[in-house]
């Protein structure tokens, strides 16, 4: 059971199992991954090619979601005052609060924090403070809400703290990246115009896909690597490059399907990050209980701005939970000597129960929106919001009253029961003696397209006489 081929083929159907399992619970399918890596490391099944193939595939993954993420994105949006200022604000007073907290900490006498200084927790504060791309756009997608008006916000939000991540990333390094940056820029430029050229002679088959990756890892992360910035930077940047092309939509969704294997592995490979012992666990779960505080000052802030509080809700809800960077960071900081390899396994073990934790919230966020409505509600300003609700007391909702006759009587009865709304239904009937049923039902207008059909074929021939 030793040999490379056998271990590799388990994980994957350990893997398989505990994404289902998780299913099956009603969370999403990363907490079984997550899972998986435990599970992996707990029995020693990690002497095949784990490690290696998991690792890349894995940064596969984080630079497919970011080049997805980049087609969706639009330049406009991030220089919105609620996506810019809220994501600096919370930084700057989630950095200050969570690297406190942990200061204290090292009071506690707790073995695994080891000699610990200021400069230390405000490393800590600072991994802490990001939320993790990776599980909203997951938890945002299985929702079906990442085109919604708080998605959109989210990502924005997601993006702004990826642009500290690179300026961290790059000021740690102690080197500033290659004199060839400056010419970046037109570089973008002359880039931009060839994708799009290219796009429009690639079909609709294996090439798109091919197009795909060569857009995301070669136009986009290996330059920005070469330049000396983040490869996923650059994924970002090259999906934004295509986010015009009518095409993009298309694109974005092949490149779905391939993002979707691969993040299968980062999850996993935070899991073989190590095994936690006790004093991690209890650590990590004192900073887990304060992931409630990231959400809620998320909520404050987004609700100063223009924004009604059930859009800051369902935002604050998204981001509230710890980041995949936090690991990166600490990384960082123990190759400079700032923290102990135990504080990686603390930041693993933290991220991973956040997830779990927040999965079951985010699942039931429309319903604990209801349930806390009163108390939420009072957020409101009274001013007129960005994202206020349309007056929809006079639209006219269109029917297609087609074949299924009994059908679509059904669903006009179900749209009368329901709606809180004061709609004037309209049909677009079939048949002529289907109109007096409809009337019956107290549709306000009716089409009879057939009919309509004759006397408009009718008028244009005597036109053309």
């Amino acid at each position: 059971m030793s040999e490379p081929a056998y271990i590799d083929a388990l994980w994957l159907t350990i893997a398989f199992a505990c994404g289902i399992i998780a299913k099956r619970i009603s969370l999403p399918p990363l907490i079984g991954f997550l899972v998986t890596g435990f599970i992996l490391n707990a029995t020693g099944l990690t002497q095949g090619h784990i490690r290696e193939i998991l690792q890349v595939l894995s940064d596969l993954g984080v630079m497919l979601l970011l080049f997805t993420i980049g087609l969706k994105i639009n330049i406009q949006n991030l220089i919105k005052r609620e996506i810019w200022a809220t994501a600096t604000i919370h930084m700057i007073i989630s950095v200050l609060a969570l690297s406190s907290v942990v200061f204290l900490l090292s009071f506690t006498g707790f073995k695994v924090i080891g000699d610990f200084s200021f400069r230390s927790s405000l490393l800590i504060g600072f991994a802490l403070s990001f939320s993790s791309t990776v599980f909203v756009v997951k938890v945002l997608e299985e929702r079906g809400e990442l085109n919604s008006y708080h998605g959109k916000i989210a990502i924005g939000i997601l993006v702004i703290q990826d642009i500290f991540a690179v300026l961290f990333i790059t000021l740690s390094k102690g080197e500033w990246p290659s004199i060839w940056v400056l010419g970046l820029p037109l570089y973008l430029w002359l880039v931009r115009h060839l994708l799009n050229r290219i796009f429009n002679l690639v079909d609709h088959g294996e090439l798109l896909t091919i197009f795909g990756m060569f857009a995301a890892f070669i136009t986009g992360a290996l330059s920005f690597y070469a330049v000396g910035l983040k490869a996923d930077l650059g994924a970002l940047v090259a999906g934004m490059l295509l986010t015009t092309h009518p095409r993009s939509k298309e694109l974005y969704e092949r490149m779905m399907g391939y993002k979707d294997f691969f993040l299968t592995a980062f999850f996993i490979n935070i899991g073989l990050s190590g095994i936690p012992g006790g004093g991690h666990i209890i650590i990590a779960v004192i900073l887990v209980l304060l992931v409630n505080m990231k959400g809620g000052l998320f909520l404050f802030i987004l609700s100063r701005f223009r924004l009604r509080a059930r859009t800051a809700f369902l935002t604050s809800i998204s981001l509230g939970n710890y980041s995949e960077f936090a690991l990166i960071t600490g990384m960082v900081g123990m190759k400079e000597g700032w923290i102990t390899g135990d504080w990686i396994m603390i930041l693993a073990v933290a991220m991973s129960l956040s997830f779990l934790v927040t999965s079951p919230i985010n699942h039931r966020a429309h319903d604990l929106f209801d349930y806390f409505k009163p108390w939420i509600t009072r957020l409101n300003r009274r001013i007129k919001s960005d994202d206020e609700e349309p007056d929809l007391s006079s639209i006219v909702l269109v029917i297609f009253a087609l074949d299924d006759f009994p059908t679509n009587l059904n669903s006009i009865k179900e749209i009368k029961k329901v709606s809180r709304y004061n709609f004037e239904v309209g049909v677009i009937s079939h048949f002529p003696d289907q109109e007096e049923k409809f009337r019956e039902l107290g549709v306000d207008h009716i089409y009879n397209y057939r009919l309509r059909l004759g006397r408009d074929l009718v008028e244009s021939l005597l036109e053309k006489e």
